[in-house]
């Protein structure tokens, strides 16, 4: 690459950069910070082991293929991952209490909120007792669950500070807060009760249905890419991708757990962006660097090469944040491969799936750390196309980024013997 050619794409990279961090960035921030989007993130994230959990069952259920006499342990999944949606709808009201310093109020607020989640469910009552839809608990009513949980987040914060005790009471405090709790917990039961039987609306259909667009347009090849190239860029410069999961993660949970029922039942399974897709474009970390990391180990630049060797292992379990804070966050030499591959390898995993060429994802497994085509042949319930799937994107993430690889390389390397002959004899140099 020669001198104009570098400045030119320092150049770009700069103003690309400065719109990023004084536009975009800033923008973003104010959603995050969000006091009702931070909360809903923080219940994502809690709830991260009850996923993780379900990669159990979803391990055992290949196990039993060749042992048939094993037991069906999918309750674990069902009472786990299955209830996850409900474990939101607790988490969010509850810790809208802890930020507002109101912990004694906390529990109450969070299983007014479990109360109110399950009237809205609708159930049926017959002549065996009333009758729930066991998915509503989980991750496909999870955006139903965040609707409940911050309402009743909302009742409850308006009235955090509101007592029918004076300051003096000589009322013990255990029993003030009975009593201070009572309007919370039924104006939250009441609001669902208003919902669901005096306006007759059922509430997991509407959030559905205003819904829809997003969650459909996730499903499509457009939506796939634009979800992993927005992700991409932003983590380009230095913004990690766990900041859309409170968006990404229900989106792709509740598809996998519609193509579970749908696989169990015997129906045609249709959610291509399931959990566990980004097993495609996700190799080695965000951002598909597992390539990047080998092909430092052969680096000219012995710099390159000792990140190459700290950094590889890491990156065959996931883990690539020292290698791309390092190499990868701000560097003009990896932006446009950062662009490609964040569009390449996101489009061949739809039409993999779309063509049906790989199996769809059907078993939820969270164990994102495992190497990505072990996950990919779990996901998809043992179809060995998903693991060659992961494998041919690797090589396409290979081809992507060995020419911007090796011209950054060449100039690291340049650029450290020019800095040993300045080590060597300043003067010479210098001359």
């Amino acid at each position: 690459m020669t001198d104009d050619k570098h400045a030119a794409m320092e150049e770009r990279q700069s103003k690309m950069q400065d719109w990023i961090q004084n536009k975009l960035v800033p923008a973003t921030n104010r959603v995050t910070q969000n006091y009702w989007f931070s909360l809903i993130a923080d219940a994502i994230l809690i709830i991260v082991p009850f996923t993780m959990v379900s990669a159990i069952p979803s391990l055992w259920s290949l196990l039993r293929k060749l042992i048939t006499v094993l037991p069906d342990i999918t309750a674990l999944s069902t009472y786990s991952f299955g209830l996850v949606g409900m474990f939101v709808a607790f988490i969010i009201p509850y810790n809208a209490m802890v930020r507002e310093e109101r912990k004694d109020r906390s529990l109450m607020a969070g299983f007014s909120s479990i109360g109110a989640y399950m009237m809205c469910m609708n159930p049926t009552t017959t002549d065996d007792g009333t009758v729930f839809t066991m998915w509503k608990f989980g991750s496909g009513g999870m955006f139903t669950a965040m609707v409940v949980g911050v309402l009743v987040g909302a009742i409850f914060k308006a009235f955090a500070t509101k007592t029918f005790f004076s300051e003096d009471s000589l009322v013990p405090d255990f029993v003030k807060n009975w009593f201070d709790t009572i309007v919370g917990v039924l104006l939250s039961l009441l609001a669902a009760y208003i919902i669901t039987f005096l306006l007759n609306l059922d509430l997991f259909t509407v959030v559905g249905l205003i819904l829809s667009p997003v969650t459909n347009f996730a499903q499509t090849l457009p939506g796939v890419v634009i979800i992993g190239l927005v992700m991409d860029m932003f983590y380009f410069f230095g913004v990690s991708g766990w900041c859309f999961t409170p968006i990404t993660l229900p989106i792709t949970q509740g598809a996998i757990a519609a193509n579970a029922a749908n696989f169990a039942a015997g129906l045609p399974v249709t959610n291509i962006n399931a959990y566990g897709l980004s097993r495609y474009y996700m190799i080695g970390g965000e951002g598909n660097t597992l390539p990047l990391a080998i092909m430092m180990m052969f680096s000219k630049s012995k710099k390159n090469k000792m990140l190459g060797k700290a950094t590889l292992v890491p990156s065959l379990f996931n883990i690539n944040e020292p290698l791309f804070f390092s190499t990868v966050v701000d560097n003009p030499y990896m932006f446009i491969p950062m662009l490609i591959q964040a569009i390449v390898l996101p489009a061949n995993a739809w039409i993999w799936l779309n063509f049906g060429w790989a199996g769809m994802h059907v078993q939820m497994f969270a164990m994102n750390n495992l190497p990505n085509a072990v996950s990919a042949y779990v996901l998809s319930n043992g179809d060995i196309r998903n693991a060659i799937l992961v494998c041919v994107n690797l090589l396409l993430a290979t081809l992507i980024w060995f020419p911007f690889w090796k011209a950054y390389d060449r100039n690291e390397a340049k650029k450290e013997r020019k800095a040993e002959m300045e080590a060597e004899s300043p003067d010479e140099v210098s001359a």
